[in-house]
C-alpha cells in the first residue's frame, strides 16, 4: 500500500503549523504500517516543532496522558510490545521531550520487531537531545545492524562526547575496526565519520538543514555559501528560504525579514511565507520594546508596547481571514483584542477558540477576564470555574481559583472567597498574596 501521499499531507500540515493535523495523519499511517520509519521520524519531528512553539506542562501531560503511561507499562510487563509502543506514543503527544518515555518507545518498537521505527525514534531524540547517552548508543547499534557504518560511528562519537569513558561505545568502535570497517571505508584516515560519506559537502549541507541547531561557525559558513549562490540566482526560492532561516538562527531578524519579503514578492499567495514574515516583524518589535526598557525610556517603551499590541492584533486578524478555521489564530486574536480593550470582539473570538482542545483551558480563563472587564461577575465566575475544571491542577488552576476568590471577596461573599483562597493555600502557600488573603478573611 502506497502511503507516500499521506506523508506529503502530514508534511504540508506541519508547514502550516497545523501540528494537530500532522500528528493525526502520522498516527493513522503508523496504525496501518507500524514499522514505517519515515512516518515515525516525521511524527517525532512534528512533536519537537510543537514543543518549540509552546513548552509542554508536565502536570497537563500526566492529566491527559497518564493512563497511556500506565497502559504502556502493563503491556510491556506482559510482553505486548506493539501495544506498549502505541501507548507510549500517545503519551508523548502531550510531553514530546520526556526522556524515559522516548527511550521506552524505542525499546518497545525494537522488541516488537519494528527496527526501522526504533531507529527513527532513537536517532530523532539523539539529534534533538545530543546529551542523551542511551539514545546515541541505541541509534548507533541499530545503524550498525543495518550496515550503515558511517552513521553508526557518528552516533557512537556523539555518545563518547557525552561520556568519553563509555565502555559500550568504545567497544562498538573497536568492533567496527575489527570487522574491517575502518580499512574498507577509510575511517582510519578520516577526521570524522562524516568524511566517509560520498559527496561529503553536499551531505553536510543536507545534515545541517535537518538539524534544529547549528554552531555559530556552521551558520556563518553556510550563510556565506547561500548568499554567494543568491548573487547568481536571486529568485531561487529554496535559497531565499534557507538564507532567511540561517539569518534567523544568527539572530539577524532584520536580514531574515528582508529575504522573506523577497520571497513574498515571488510567491504572494504562500500563506506560510506570510506567517513567517508576520512572526519576524513581531519579534523585531519585541526587540524594540526590550531596547527601550533597557535604556530606561519608559515613554518610548510604552509607545513600542502599544505598537506591538496593534501589530499582534493585525497579524492575528490576517491569519483568521486567511483561514477562519484556524482556532489557534482566533485565540491569539482574542487575547490581542482583550489587551487592546475591544472586549466584545475579544469575547467573540475566544468563544470560538474554546473549541480547540489545545487552547480550551487558556481561552476559558481569558473569557473570565473579559467578563470581569465588562463588570459581569457571575459570567466571569462561570468561565473561571470551567477553566478550573478543565485545567485540574497547575498554575492556571491556581490563577482561576484566585480570580474566583477575588470576585467573591468584592461581592461580599466571604465564605466563598475563603473557600477558593484556601484551596490554593493547600497546594501552594507562596502563591501570590493568598496567605495574606486568607488571614484577612478569617479576621
Amino acid at each position: 500500500m502506497d502511503l507516500s501521499k499521506y506523508l506529503e499531507q502530514a508534511a504540508d500540515a506541519a508547514k502550516r503549523r497545523n501540528f494537530a493535523m500532522a500528528v493525526k495523519i502520522y498516527a493513522q499511517v503508523l496504525a496501518i504500517q507500524p514499522d514505517f520509519g519515515e512516518a515515525r521520524a516525521g511524527l517525532r519531528k512534528v512533536l519537537f516543532q510543537k514543543v518549540a512553539q509552546k513548552p509542554p506542562s508536565k502536570a497537563v501531560a500526566m492529566l491527559l496522558g497518564g493512563v497511556h503511561l500506565l497502559t504502556g507499562g502493563l503491556c510491556r510487563m506482559f510482553g505486548q510490545h506493539g501495544a506498549a509502543a502505541r501507548a507510549f506514543e500517545r503519551y508523548l503527544v502531550h510531553d514530546p521531550l520526556a526522556e524515559s518515555q522516548n527511550l521506552g518507545l524505542g525499546r518497545a518498537c525494537a522488541r516488537a520487531g519494528w527496527k526501522r521505527s526504533a531507529l527513527a525514534v532513537y536517532a530523532a531524540y539523539a539529534e534533538h537531545q545530543p546529551r542523551c547517552l542511551d539514545a546515541c548508543r541505541a541509534a548507533g547499534k541499530l545503524y550498525q545492524e543495518q550496515g550503515k557504518l558511517p552513521e553508526a560511528l557518528a552516533m557512537y562519537e556523539a555518545a563518547l562526547k557525552v561520556d568519553p569513558r563509555d565502555q559500550e561505545s568504545l567497544k562498538a568502535r573497536k568492533d567496527l575496526a575489527a570487522e574491517g570497517a575502518l580499512r574498507s571505508t577509510g575511517i582510519d584516515k578520516a577526521s570524522s565519520s562524516r568524511d566517509l560519506i560520498k559527496d561529503k559537502e553536499q551531505q553536510r549541507q543536507l545534515e545541517r538543514q535537518d538539524r534544529l541547531q547549528l554552531s555559530a561557525a556552521e551558520i556563518e559558513d553556510e550563510l556565506t555559501q547561500v548568499e554567494e549562490k543568491l548573487q547568481s540566482a536571486p529568485t531561487d526560492q529554496k535559497l531565499l528560504r534557507r538564507g532567511a532561516k540561517l539569518r534567523e538562527m544568527a539572530k539577524d531578524l532584520a536580514g531574515a525579514l528582508d529575504l522573506v519579503e523577497q520571497l513574498m514578492r515571488l510567491a504572494p499567495a504562500d500563506g506560510e511565507v506570510q506567517e513567517l514574515a508576520g512572526d519576524l516583524r513581531l519579534r523585531l518589535q519585541e526587540q524594540m520594546v526590550q531596547k527601550a526598557e533597557k535604556a530606561g525610556d519608559q515613554a518610548a517603551a510604552g509607545r513600542a508596547r502599544q505598537a506591538l499590541l496593534q501589530m499582534r492584533v493585525g497579524e492575528s486578524r490576517r491569519r483568521v481571514e486567511r483561514n477562519p478555521a484556524d482556532l489557534a489564530a482566533r485565540f491569539d486574536l482574542g487575547l490581542g483584542l482583550l489587551a487592546a480593550g475591544d472586549v466584545d470582539a475579544a469575547i467573540a473570538e475566544l468563544q470560538q477558540a474554546v473549541k480547540d482542545p489545545r487552547k480550551k483551558n487558556e481561552a476559558l480563563f481569558a473569557l473570565g477576564r473579559a467578563f470581569q472587564q465588562k463588570n459581569l461577575p457571575d459570567l466571569a465566575l462561570g468561565q473561571f470555574d470551567k477553566a478550573l475544571v478543565a485545567a485540574g491542577s497547575g498554575v492556571l488552576a491556581k490563577e482561576a481559583l484566585y480570580e474566583m476568590g477575588a470576585i467573591c471577596q468584592t461581592l461580599g461573599k466571604r465564605e466563598d472567597a475563603l473557600r477558593h483562597f484556601t484551596r490554593i493555600l493547600e497546594q501552594d502557600i507562596g502563591f501570590r498574596d493568598v496567605a495574606k488573603k486568607v488571614e484577612q478573611l478569617k479576621a
